[in-house]
């Protein structure tokens, strides 16, 4: 059976990417410090989708990432943010900008 993808604006197919079958990572994340998630996200995923229920700031890296609370990107609550990974990048730091929130950091295969 053949797939049909959503075209743009010029009539080019937008490939769709699913969701990884090993999960959606949830991190709770304040404002006195960073966190990342503690398991690596596994080497076959090279695109993650990242969310959060509040504001904060994100940033992509090896097992000693830390996000600045100045500097790193800012992840607005409720709007996807996907990201390719590059060479040993399996980590997200986040920090929390104002109030404590959740972020998800979602793998795409």
């Amino acid at each position: 059976m053949a797939v049909l993808f959503p075209l743009d604006d010029d009539g080019h197919p937008i490939p769709v990417l699913g969701f990884d079958y090993r999960g959606t990572q949830k991190l709770a994340v304040g404002v006195a410090a960073s966190v990342r998630n503690a398991t690596p996200i596994p080497s076959d995923v090279q695109i993650v989708s990242l969310i959060a229920t509040g504001l904060c700031r994100f940033e992509v890296g090896d097992h000693t990432v830390i996000a600045d609370p100045a500097t790193s990107p800012v992840l607005f609550p409720g709007q996807y943010v996907d990201l390719p990974l590059r060479r040993g990048e399996r980590y997200v730091a986040f920090i929390a900008e104002g109030e404590p929130c959740d972020a998800y950091i979602v793998g795409r295969v």
